[in-house]
């Protein structure tokens, strides 16, 4: 037989009376069938109740032999062989429980287990523990079921399933005999013999341990008697089983220790009460018989005060009352307590006149004849009071005061003794204050002639008070006490009536010399009649001047002390008894509840209550611990009496810079004398100073740790427990001051000495010689089930000692010093976290501590030590939190290995506890509980959690512990969305919970991605983007987790998703459904007396932030103030609007609560989207792409991207909550943008399988669907036109989205690939389908919103922040792009705003200018002009758009712009190299050179724009760009003969473009062959800068051409890969080409413009072909020095410069297929090959292979790329350079005539001054002709240009040996290759082919 793994004893049990309470008490639906299945299997526990497992010798025998045969646990796949030690206790068990061996071994099995929540104790200590707790539930859980019964008493409201389940159950319970199985329990039940068994064996330890097993015991004790009493209320027990309680009765002897019944027997005698039917004797009345009644009085003597245990639930008042007259003697005790305020003392009284009844009274309103039982109580204490005798005038008074327990049945006393004063009665107000009066009189005048007169001191009175005199006075003191104290109509009617006088009369009697006993009962009865305030302002003037403390020293005679003073230090002290100053400190507490008048004393001293405070702290508290009490529980009252009122004083004490300063004030008699400070100031004086005030506040404080901690009962136990409360409470007022106290002394300078209270409490304890007073502190939340409210402030204070960082160090230090105040500290807090309270609904933050219920302070500990670990947590290490939560404290806290409970070690911490309370209903289908019975707590607990997973120091040890042992993140998200499922919680509080949760999640999915815990992020994944619970792994995360991708199938609208027909929705989508965007706002209330905008003003300047930053208004405050104001009108008139005035103030504060509410209610949707928001971005962002794939990634990015559409369209959404969407939406379209996008295609080849990707084939497999993306373009151009213009941020996100969204849409539609460099496009032809479709459709979307819309843009272009600048004409630049039919173009141009952008560039000139500068201003006029330029070169892209331009002016208006001429001098060179004007930056400025290129380049490509659109033969076009090269002249002069020392990007990608503009300009447009553009030109120098430019660009030539040099340069590069794969060496490498292209264009277009036949066009270069048969034509150095040469290249630059192109192209044609056959099969790369695909970093080391494959991919993708357009480049050098040397060889071969050697151009003998022609020269007018005329022929300039018959000879030899025939192969590879399929089909096999042709004609062969 196998032992169970749960001991059998206890946690089934436990089990059974949960399972009960959630079915009964929390009534939760799904707990019915729980409680069936658990009430059928432990039916038998409760027939055979507490009756244990009988031993058995066989399984005794097998426990001896455990150390060596072991035994066989369930669970435990071998046996377990047992210590010695163990099977020792299991047997000490067995034999002293009379328990089976098994069972035993199973309960200490359990013990063991759980010994890390009971620390100090051993297992068997435990054991015993939990065998009592097991019999506590089976017990309280038969209890619970009998409540749970209908019946004729009360109804607990279970639904009525469950109740007939129950009820038929206890029926069969009761039948097998239940109530004699009860009572034989009950008798058999002796605490006092079980201690003794248990101290014979040891199995009581500590005084505590002893204390629990006792409340354990009796509580099962109690339960049993509850049981049947809880029976009898709703069920009358049979009548075998009443006559068997009656036996059970007659046979009780047991007493408590005060001579009453014990709480199981009186419970057991009032369920036998239950059984009895009075119904006969009350329709019998006046047959009733006497005996009946004296059994009933000696009955209620005999029980006493015990009855009213019982009876605040009625059950005495049809059973005992039920004669009449009741008995005198015993109503006063019967009635005297009420704590339940029930009033059950109203049936004595009966109002004579229904209407006459008080306001709101219990009859108030009540027409109708009362009760004949009402009538006849009324009638016997009415006329019991006209003839009651002298013996009974005592007894009768009690019972009246005892009737007059209640605000109602006060009243109705005081009308009784008004009423009585007529009729000569005794019992009358008449009569007391008469005889009263006598009293006074006649001890006056004795005093008067005394000698002892001014000895206010009871010690011979003349005249002696008898003791029955005295006993009467006492009790109509008490009943006028009563009266007073509970009525407030009756109370002003005493002091108002004009005979009686109260007060007069009570303080002349106070100066008489009567006893002390009297004495304290005047005092009581006045603290009565203080409780209101008008009368208390007048008792302190009285108290003043009848000087019972004596505040005033007469002058000029020997005065001896009198007053309160002396009674108390000769009579009180030597009695050892202390009534009077008991009375007197209450009496000043009551006086004290208003504030002291600031006059009190004026004109005889100075005022103020300062002779009073030093009274009771010099004479009274400072001396409470070395006086002798005859009642050691006095000691504890006086000490209570003082610290009430000094904690009074001190909490309510409001600090003014007044209180710091001296004020000096005349006495009477003359003289001055300092004023007193207000109470509370002198208090905090004290308090923050080594005082003996606050050494008595610890020394009391220590006491109550020392008698606490003994766990025994001892007089006095309540008042010292009160003692050590108010005490605390001293301590966290002071904290509470202390601040604002000390900056207040600082800033008047006052000569005070203050130290912080943290400092002070760090002294040394004289008791112990150690600084632990705040250790005592702590240890009072060891007491929480006792004395909560100790803890509560314990817990508060610990709060305020942990805001400073100091003090946490020193703190973790004292509570770690003694190891067992460690063990016993943590537990405490364990304990106080681990309380089954529920929370009230009301908010325990605005109630005083003292109004809190019990279970109500609890909770509110609970809550404050979760906020003293949280304001723990960010400090220093070692901090408190580290300490309660379980981090090591003595390595780092980093380090750290949670274990739970008993794991190595560890103990029970606030973690465990924490997460204990998180986890409770975790796996059942209603979600934690605790979001339901705790909710405050649950937000505090996961705000908790979040800021552990977040702090640096604890965030892996947390993640790790929740991740492994609780998997508490996935278990959690299981159940979010909280919000919605409870209508009664607070909403705020849900989402407060969901919020820091989620954010908890994003966490973990970021470390868990980080650390490629791929089975963690993939088991969140999928909860977060499926809600189909059938298909989430529930196992724990330790488990590798795979996934069915066919379970995942994405929809694109609203998140659903099938499983099998079955539509979910994605649990981050119902989180997002959970956040409700519309808020509901208060109405203003409608004022009549007050002036709304003052109570505005009011209302903000009470406005405090919380601790989460939102500004709420103190509506405590705020009703001070407007009380305040009340208080002050006056006159007769504002008497009778105070009541109207009171209603508008009512309103005004529920005005503000509403308000705080809905501040609050923003605050936590703001925290609930933010929170959502890291958890998305997270996902998309920071999760490896792997796990969210292809088209689902896609799909699940455009359901949230619609749902956040669609709440920010709601009309009613609030602006201040949508504004945070803009921003994900930005975020998520640019990651569907990446989605979308080509370079992220799926791995050809590849076989793996990406998680969630079941449709498509993967990744980017190709852009996203139209329809979805067109829906969101919708949304967005719908809240950019919904937003204001005040939410910048908003619609600058929107914007950013928008242009997001466009790019995705126009992926679907083949737009052609320019360069910068004004290269010749490579198309890419788009076939008209449905990329055209899409591009149609979005524009005519856009279209659809009319006009509007692109007002609402161009007006942010216009205008707003510069951000929303730059970002419209970012959409507006996309838009034209889309817009084919120019609407848009006629648009801005019809509306002005076209204009309006082109003249803001001169605008905007000196700004731009002073971003040149060193020291630039903030760069957005930079940014906004890149963004403006922009739109402008994509309006030039058409030709409509450029004449738009040029109509308006644009090249004018930048010919204009001075900015551009600003370009700082070596600009081109290297970073570092001495740049002139250049500054280094660190960050985000780029220097003064990268500034004005990102100025300059715009224009140029502006420029290119224009020129490319409406062609080189548009005369406005080509006029206006001359005209901006003119303007900037010197700009493209330097830019040309810039010397650069190395290969820089950005001087070379401004190289290539201004090159590129001058090509298009001067070049194709003619500039130097058109005779208009001639005639035009500006004159002679206009000719000489275009002769310049014309001459630099040809010395550029052979710098660029082939030159080996800056090809050696660019292999020495460090290559370098951005992070969109592209490298700079590529960059540089197009950026040379390119400069290379647009050289060789322009030279092919000025020679093909300039003639049609090879005679008549200009020739450019020399007929030498030396730099062709040169190897190395020039050298890096030759580069610089050649920018000033005069040589005209020759054409041997061409021909080298082909030939290196045809290389080139080979290569690159060569490398591109071997390029595109690696991208096609990356999955089959090496891994050495994929190494050097991917960047290095520690980053790459820890990719998966997949994630290289990627990164190759994309690399692979730019490489192709490049070798494409390099391709296309080099074909486009070739044709050029294929047509210039057909032309030069076709003129130097056919044409040219050569001249004499003599004229040889650059001769050194030619004649000094001699003007030389230039071969660059035409025959014909040329800007360069230089006076020739037209009629010169060809042979004539050729003659005196000096080409010689040897240089042709030349030519003709070198042309055959540098143009051979492999060269014209490759030639005509390329054309076949690759020319074949462009636009220049044939060109160059018609190149060669006349090539060949001049070669083969007209050279030596």
């Amino acid at each position: 037989m196998a032992v169970n793994s749960v001991a059998r004893v206890w946690g089934p049990y436990k089990d059974l009376y949960n399972t009960v309470d959630s079915a009964v008490w929390k009534k939760r639906p799904e707990a019915y069938h729980d409680l069936e299945g658990a009430l059928r299997k432990h039916k038998p526990d409760f027939l055979s109740l507490l009756q244990n497992p009988a031993k058995n010798s066989q399984q005794r025998q097998q426990i001896k032999q455990a150390n060596t045969e072991g035994v066989v646990i369930q669970g435990q796949p071998t046996p377990r062989t047992l210590p010695t030690q163990f099977i020792q206790e299991v047997l000490i068990l067995s034999d002293l429980f009379n328990l089976n061996e098994f069972a035993s071994l199973e309960l200490l099995l359990a013990a063991e287990q759980q010994q890390p929540q009971f620390p100090g104790l051993t297992r068997g200590l435990v054991a015993i523990l939990l065998y009592y707790d097991g019999r506590r539930s089976l017990v309280n859980s038969l209890r619970t079921i009998i409540q749970a019964r209908e019946g004729r008493t009360w109804t607990l409201g279970v639904n009525e399933e469950t109740t007939s389940l129950v009820v038929k159950f206890t029926d069969q319970l009761m039948e097998e005999g239940l109530t004699n199985k009860v009572l034989s329990l009950v008798d058999g039940l002796d605490w006092t013999a079980e201690m003794t068994r248990l101290e014979k064996e040891r199995g009581l330890g500590d005084q505590k341990h002893r204390k629990q097993v006792a409340d354990l015991y009796k509580e099962v004790k109690m339960s049993l008697a509850e049981c049947l009493f809880c029976w009898a209320c709703q069920t009358a027990l049979p009548k075998q089983d009443t006559l068997r309680l009656i036996r059970h009765l007659k046979k009780v002897k047991t007493v408590s220790p005060d001579g009453k019944l014990e709480a199981p027997t009186l419970a057991l005698l009032m369920a036998l009460l239950y059984c009895f039917d009075v119904s006969i004797l009350e329709q019998a009345v006046d047959e009733r018989d006497g005996k009946l009644q004296l059994l009933s009085v000696d009955f209620l003597k005999f029980f006493g005060e015990q009855i009213f245990v019982l009876w605040k639930y009625a059950l005495l008042r049809r059973r005992i009352l039920f004669f009449s007259p009741p008995p005198i003697g015993v109503i006063a005790d019967l009635y005297g307590k009420d704590p339940q305020k029930l009033q059950l003392a109203l049936e004595f009284w009966c109002p004579p006149e229904p209407s006459l009844s008080p306001s709101g009274s219990f009859l108030a309103g009540q027409h109708y004849r009362p009760p004949h039982r009402q009538v006849s109580l009324y009638k016997f204490v009415r006329i019991a009071g006209d003839l009651v005798p002298p013996s009974l005038f005592v007894p009768y008074i009690s019972m009246l005061t005892g009737l007059a327990n209640g605000p109602q049945c006060a009243h109705y006393c005081f009308s009784l003794l008004k009423a009585n004063g007529g009729t000569g009665a005794t019992v009358s107000w008449d009569h007391f204050f008469s005889s009263l009066s006598q009293y006074y009189q006649g001890l006056r005048q004795e005093l008067a002639s005394s000698a002892d007169a001014r000895h206010h001191v009871y010690r011979h009175p003349v005249r002696s008070i008898t003791a029955q005199e005295l006993d009467g006075l006492l009790s109509v003191l008490k009943l006028t006490e009563r009266i007073a104290e509970e009525d407030e109509n009756s109370r002003l009617a005493l002091c108002e009536h004009p005979h009686w006088m109260p007060t007069v009369l009570f303080f002349g009697l106070l100066q008489c010399p009567v006893p002390s006993e009297l004495k304290a009962a005047l005092m009581r009865t006045l603290a009565a009649l203080a409780k209101s305030p008008e009368i208390a302002a007048g008792l302190w003037q009285s108290l003043e001047v009848a000087q019972i403390l004596q505040t005033v020293q007469p002058s000029g005679q020997t005065v001896q002390a009198a007053g309160i003073q002396v009674e108390l230090e000769e009579i009180e002290a030597r009695g050892e008894e202390y009534p009077m100053t008991r009375a007197f400190l209450h009496l000043v507490d009551r006086l004290t509840d208003i504030a002291v008048p600031p006059s009190l004393g004026a004109g005889f001293r100075a005022p103020g209550f300062d002779p009073y405070l030093e009274f009771i702290l010099e004479s009274v508290f400072l001396k409470f611990s070395t006086r002798a009490y005859k009642n050691p529980g006095e000691k504890w009252q006086v000490t209570s009496g003082v610290l009430q009122v000094l904690h009074k004083l001190l909490q309510y004490h409001e600090m003014s810079p007044e209180d710091f300063l001296d004020q000096t004030i005349e006495v009477q008699g003359g003289g001055t004398t300092i004023a007193n400070k207000p109470p509370g100031h002198t208090l905090l004086i004290h308090m923050l100073n080594d005082s003996p005030l606050l050494k008595t506040i610890l020394q009391i404080i220590d006491e109550a740790v020392r008698l606490m901690e003994q766990y025994v009962p001892f007089p006095g136990k309540e008042d010292l427990e009160k003692s050590a409360l108010l005490c605390l409470q001293m301590l966290e007022s002071t904290f509470d001051k202390q601040d604002q106290f000390m900056a207040v002394l600082r800033d008047q300078g006052s000569s005070v000495m203050a130290a912080p209270l943290d400092e002070l409490l760090v002294s040394i304890n004289p008791r112990t010689g150690r600084a632990d007073h705040l250790v005592n502190i702590a240890r009072f939340v060891e007491y929480n089930s006792s004395s909560p409210e100790l803890a509560l402030c314990s817990v508060k204070i610990l709060c305020w000692i942990c805001l400073s960082s100091a003090s946490q160090s020193e703190l973790v230090g004292m509570f770690t010093t003694q190891q067992d105040v460690s063990r016993s500290l943590l537990h405490g807090f364990v304990e106080c976290l681990e309380t089954d309270d529920v929370e009230d609904r009301a908010d325990i933050a605005e109630q005083e501590d003292a109004d809190l219920t019990a279970s109500q302070t609890r909770c509110s500990t609970r809550q404050h030590i979760l906020q003293l670990l949280l304001h723990s947590l960010d400090q220093p290490a070692p901090n408190l939190a580290h300490f309660l939560l379980g981090f090591k404290l003595r390595k780092p806290v980093v380090k750290t290995n949670l274990q739970d409970p008993g794991v190595l070690g560890s103990p029970r911490t606030c973690l465990h506890s924490i997460l204990g309370v998180l986890d409770a209903g975790v796996d059942s289908v209603g979600g934690p509980s605790c979001i339901h019975d705790n909710p405050q707590l649950s937000e505090l607990a996961y705000k908790l959690a979040y800021h552990l997973c977040a702090n640096t120091e604890t965030s892996d040890p947390t993640m790790r512990y929740l991740r492994t042992t609780h998997d508490f993140l996935y278990r959690q998200m299981q159940h979010v969305p909280f919000a919605g499922k409870d209508e009664d919680l607070d909403p705020v509080l849900l989402l407060n919970q969901q919020s820091w949760l989620l954010k908890s999640v994003a966490i973990e999915l970021r470390l868990t991605s980080l650390n490629r815990q791929r089975s963690h992020t993939q088991r969140l994944l999928s909860l977060l983007l499926d809600d189909n619970s059938s298909q989430i792994n529930t196992e724990k995360s330790s488990v590798t987790f795979e996934v069915d991708r066919s379970t995942f199938s994405t929809s694109m609208f609203g998140g659903l998703q099938s499983y099998g027909g079955a539509p979910t929705r994605r649990k981050i989508l119902s989180l997002l459904d959970s956040l409700d965007f519309t808020q509901n706002y208060p109405e203003s209330p409608q004022l009549d007396f007050m002036n709304p905008v003052v109570i505005e003003q009011v209302m903000q300047a009470c406005h405090t932030k919380n601790k989460e930053g939102v500004s709420l208004c103190n509506v405590k405050a705020l009703h001070k103030v407007l009380v305040a104001e009340l208080n002050a009108l006056q006159g007769s008139t504002a008497a009778g609007q105070r009541p109207l005035i009171t209603e508008e103030i009512q309103l005004i504060l529920q005005y503000a609560v509403a308000r705080n509410q809905v501040k609050e209610s923003l605050q936590a949707k703001k925290q609930g989207f933010g929170a959502w928001q890291q958890v998305v971005e997270v996902v998309v962002t920071a999760c490896p792409p792997e796990m969210l794939y292809g088209e689902d990634r896609k799909g699940a990015l455009l359901d949230i991207l619609q749902e956040l559409l669609r709440k920010m369209s709601d009309p009613d959404a609030v602006p201040e909550l949508t504004s945070p969407v803009a921003g994900v939406v930005l975020t998520l379209l640019a990651h569907l943008r990446q989605s979308s996008s080509t370079e992220q295609t799926t791995l050809p080849g590849s076989q793996y399988v990406p998680l969630l990707d079941s449709q498509g084939p993967g990744y980017g497999s190709g852009p996203v669907s139209a329809g979805p993306m067109q829906v969101v373009l919708r949304g967005l151009i719908e809240s950019i036109m919904q937003s204001g213009g005040t939410q910048q941020r908003v619609r600058a996100n929107l914007y950013g989205a928008l242009l997001y969204c466009l790019q995705i849409l126009q992926a679907h539609k083949g737009a052609p690939m320019s360069s910068d460099a004004g290269s010749p496009s490579v198309l890419a032809l788009a076939t008209e389908g449905d990329e055209a479709r899409v591009a149609r459709e979005t524009a005519g979307i856009i279209g659809s919103y009319g006009n509007s819309f692109v007002e609402t843009v161009c007006r942010d272009a216009s205008d707003g922040h510069d951000v929303g600048r730059m970002l419209a004409f970012s959409t507006l630049d996309s838009m034209v792009q889309l817009d084919r039919t120019q609407q848009l173009l006629t648009f801005l141009v019809n509306k002005g705003y076209l204009r309006m952008f082109v003249d803001s560039l001169v605008r905007e000139d000196e700004l731009l200018q002073s971003m040149l500068s060193p020291s630039p201003q903030p760069l957005r006029a930079l940014y906004l002009y890149e963004s403006k330029m922009a739109l402008l070169s994509r309006l030039a892209q058409t030709p409509a758009g450029s004449q738009a331009l040029l109509q308006e002016g644009v090249l004018v208006r930048l010919s204009e712009c001075q900015f551009l001429d600003m370009r700082p001098e070596n600009a081109g060179s290297v970073p570092g190299s001495g740049e002139a004007m250049a500054v280094s930056y660190e960050g985000f400025v780029p220097t003064v050179s990268d500034r004005y290129r990102q100025m300059l380049l715009p224009a140029l490509k502006l420029c290119l724009a224009i020129m490319t659109s409406l062609g080189p033969q548009h005369r406005d076009a080509t006029n206006q760009v001359l005209q901006f090269i003119l303007s900037h002249m010197d700009v493209f002069h330097a830019v040309l003969r810039e010397q650069r020392s190395g290969l820089t990007l950005p001087s070379l990608q401004e190289l290539a473009l201004t090159t590129g503009v001058l090509t298009q300009c001067l070049g194709e447009g003619g500039v130097f062959t058109n005779p208009s553009l001639q005639e035009d030109s500006a004159g002679a120098q206009v000719q000489s800068h275009l002769s310049r430019i014309h001459r630099q660009v040809l010395t550029l030539l052979p710098q660029y051409c082939s030159n080996q040099g800056l090809r050696k340069q660019l292999r020495s590069l460090e290559e370098s890969v951005g992070p969109e794969g592209r490298s700079n060496k590529e960059d540089i490498r197009l950026a040379l080409l390119q400069i290379m292209g647009n050289l060789i264009a322009y030279c092919r277009a000025v020679v093909a413009r300039s003639g049609p036949t090879a005679q008549q066009c200009q020739l450019l270069f020399t007929p030498s072909l030396q730099d062709a048969t040169t190897r190395d034509i020039y050298s890096a150095q030759d580069i610089r020095g050649s920018v000033t040469s005069m040589r005209p290249p020759g054409l041997g630059v061409i021909v080298q410069h082909v030939k290196q192109a045809t290389d080139d192209f080979m290569a690159a044609f060569e490398s591109h297929g071997q390029l595109q056959n690696k991208v096609n099969n990356v999955s089959e790369l090496s891994s050495e090959e994929l190494k050097e695909l991917c960047p290095v970093g520690a980053a790459a080391e820890k990719m998966s292979t997949h994630q290289r494959q990627q990164l190759a991919h994309k690399r692979l993708t730019q490489m192709v790329c490049f070798r494409t357009q390099e391709m296309a480049l080099c074909a486009y050098d070739v044709e050029n350079c294929l047509f210039l040397l057909w032309r030069h060889l076709e003129y130097y071969l056919l044409h040219c005539t050569p001249a004499d050697p003599t004229t040889a151009m650059f001769s050194l003998s030619r004649p000094q001054g001699q003007k030389l022609r230039r071969l660059q020269d035409t025959p014909g007018k040329s800007p360069f002709s230089n006076g020739l005329t037209p009629g010169d022929d060809r042979r004539d300039l050729m003659s005196l240009e000096g080409v010689s018959k040897d240089d042709i000879d030349q030519l003709k030899t070198d042309v055959i040996s540098c143009l051979t025939e492999p060269l014209f192969r490759k030639l005509q590879d390329i054309e076949k290759n690759y020319t074949k399929s462009r636009t220049r089909y044939g060109f160059m096999e018609a190149m060669v082919r006349r090539i060949r042709r001049l070669l083969k004609l007209h050279t030596r062969v």
